[in-house]
């Protein structure tokens, strides 16, 4: 590459990177908060995850763990059913059994 072509390259790059970090860019630090149903969908997931670790665990030490992670993932699941059944969303619960 010429200096020029490589000017080019380095000017054409920052600018790039100017544009998509720019302080009035309404995108740059943005976080959509997930909604009830995908929070609510996620604790179930959790929830699931978190019952086959039981399951599965066989050393004395992560048995206590796995106990208290099921027992958390299950508050915050029925929590978020709560909150679900609060606004008015139609939600089925999940077995409790799966």
């Amino acid at each position: 590459m010429q200096a020029t072509q490589k000017e080019g390259f380095w000017r054409s790059g920052f600018r790039r990177l100017n544009e998509a970090f720019r302080w009035d860019n309404p995108t740059v630090g943005y976080y959509r908060m997930p909604d009830l149903e995908e929070q609510l969908e996620e604790a179930r997931r959790e929830w699931r995850y978190a019952k086959l670790y039981f399951n599965c665990v066989t050393e004395p030490d992560l048995i206590d763990h796995a106990v208290l992670n099921l027992g958390a993932a299950e508050k915050k699941y029925i929590y978020l059913l709560k909150q679900a059944k609060a606004t008015g969303l139609n939600v089925k619960p999940a077995m409790a059994n799966r």
